[in-house]
């Protein structure tokens, strides 16, 4: 084998069942059939003139022999494993857009690296973050480190994929890739590559991961949503189980003063204060309770008016609307910003059981109710003058370089020093902005007298010396959510996380006192 070329391969796995003529995208691809269920499947390769040569040079370059041309090829190994026959894909050139990625196992070459490189031999992740609005990051050393050099949110932070050196001679000494491929510079090829694929397989089906990154199983992205999204449909049709959770939020942060309404027809006619999953259902014509479906939910939109215009300040698809929590079979499953993801069991029992414990120890905290149609900023006037507070509300202290600017607190309780933060139930990413807004504001009140005193010179009347050290003990923080529900207050899973490390900050910065209450809207 030493005097083979290397060559860069990587591997896909095919879902357990599946042929390769059920995962590529099209079925008029070349093909080529090598015996023993192998076979490679390509499109035929054809030069193009570059759309730059006309676009820029007009035809000045009209003469000049400059053309593209890409390839296309995969190649399908059967390997028998574990005394079964399982498929691989090894995709050549840009072959892996020829296949439906759907269709392979979404963990394998995460798995096979995570079961090949020690925690200190890690050179580069790739992330998504879940606390608000998901969102990718790519982190990479400059040379190879140990998983905690990379910023990891063990209980918000997605990994997505992974590159470090291997513990085993087998695949060489070169970095290794894993995501939904296993990529690896190794020498093999056509006469051994059903051998390289099983001793894949066989570091696919270790558990040596779950000692070094015990977190990797605590959130996964499901690809293959089909399951799910059927279950979701048929709940709205009031179909479903039992054990199916849904309900309706804006999924980002809107500017509520000058909202209208919102409308599910795209029409400033009919409008609603706020979007339900009642008011959603009633507003769908028999027939298309009828044939609801998933393409039905991605195209339709919930439009969302101005007040100051008639304009449409912005829509969103009634599927990124939508959140969903499906209990089935001892799995969790979460809908949320239009993404599938399964949680593990004593992860969700730690985070409920910590939200629980929340909302016991708040349970003796009372807001005054807000009116029908209150916006935030209203009620939080009227709020501050029935505790005889001060309205901090839309106060924000400039502070850093640039625009950064920090919201003090909606208002403050003089009388029981009391920080109090309100928001609008909505999506996660309002509610991850509100606990936020918290934890900033309680670190840079106790760490910084420059901001207090700036602070004080735009409320004058709050009852604390800039010039002092506070001590957190002799403050309280209080988190309120307008909620129209007659239940208790219960928010998204990942707003519960993150409001469970946002927490933690606070009582490590030494603040004792933390509560989440429910305001009652009318």
């Amino acid at each position: 084998m030493d005097n083979k070329k290397t060559n860069r391969i990587s591997a896909y796995l095919l879902k357990k069942g599946l042929l390769p003529t059920e995962v590529l995208k099209r079925t008029n691809y070349e093909q080529l059939d090598f015996g023993k269920g192998n076979g490679f499947y390509y499109d035929k390769s054809h030069g193009y003139r570059p759309s730059w040569i006309k676009g820029f040079f007009d035809n000045k370059l009209d003469k000049l022999e400059i053309f593209n041309q890409s390839t296309r090829g995969v190649y399908f190994v059967k390997a028998s494993v574990n005394s079964e026959e399982r498929y691989f894909a090894v995709p050549f050139g840009y072959g892996h857009s020829m296949i439906n990625k759907i269709y392979c196992e979404d963990d394998f070459g995460l798995k096979v690296v995570l079961n090949l490189v020690d925690r200190d031999s890690i050179r580069k992740i790739e992330k998504r973050t879940l606390s608000s609005e998901p969102k990718n990051t790519v982190e990479q050393l400059s040379k190879i480190g140990n998983i905690s050099d990379f910023g990891i949110d063990i209980e918000q932070d997605l990994l997505e994929e992974i590159t470090g050196k291997p513990n085993d001679s087998y695949f060489g000494e070169n970095l290794v890739t894993g995501k939904i491929a296993f990529s690896a510079s190794v020498k093999f090829n056509i006469s051994n590559i059903e051998e390289f694929l099983k001793k894949c397989y066989e570091y696919y089906k270790k558990e040596d991961y779950k000692k070094r990154f015990s977190f990797i199983d605590q959130v996964k992205e499901i690809r293959d949503t089909e399951e799910w999204d059927k279950m979701l449909v048929g709940a709205l049709k009031n179909e479903g189980d039992q054990d199916v959770r849904v309900w309706m939020a804006i999924p980002e942060i809107i500017e509520w003063e000058d909202i209208a309404g919102f409308s599910y027809y795209g029409k400033k006619g009919n409008l609603v204060d706020d979007i339900t999953i009642q008011d959603f259902t009633q507003s769908l014509s028999e027939a298309q309770r009828k044939e609801l479906n998933l393409d039905f939910l991605k195209k339709r939109k919930v439009s969302c008016f101005r007040s100051s215009s008639d304009e449409e300040y912005t829509n969103w698809s009634y599927f990124s609307c939508l959140y969903c929590e499906i209990a089935k079979d001892d799995r969790k499953i979460l809908l949320t910003n239009g993404k599938w993801y399964e949680i593990a069991k004593d992860f969700v029992e730690e985070v409920e059981e910590n939200y629980k414990n929340t909302l016991s120890a708040s349970s003796g905290i009372s807001l005054l109710a807000c009116e029908k149609k209150l916006h935030e900023d209203k009620y939080n006037e009227n709020l501050a003058k029935s505790i005889g507070g001060v309205l901090m509300d839309r106060k924000n202290i400039t502070y850093g370089g640039g625009s950064s600017s920090v919201e003090f607190c909606d208002v403050f309780d003089t009388k029981n020093r009391t920080f109090i933060h309100v928001k609008n139930y909505y999506g996660s990413s309002a509610l991850s902005h509100l606990f936020a807004q918290g934890r900033v504001s309680g670190h840079m009140f106790l760490s910084d007298p420059k901001f207090r005193k700036k602070v004080k010179e735009e409320e004058p009347s709050l009852p604390f010396n800039e010039g002092t050290n506070p001590s957190p003990i002799d403050y309280k923080i209080v988190f309120g959510i307008i909620s129209e529900s007659q239940k208790d207050l219960n928010i998204p899973f990942f707003s519960k996380v993150n409001f469970k490390n946002e927490r933690r900050l606070l009582n490590t910065f030494g603040y004792k006192d933390i509560a989440l209450v429910k305001i009652q809207r009318k």
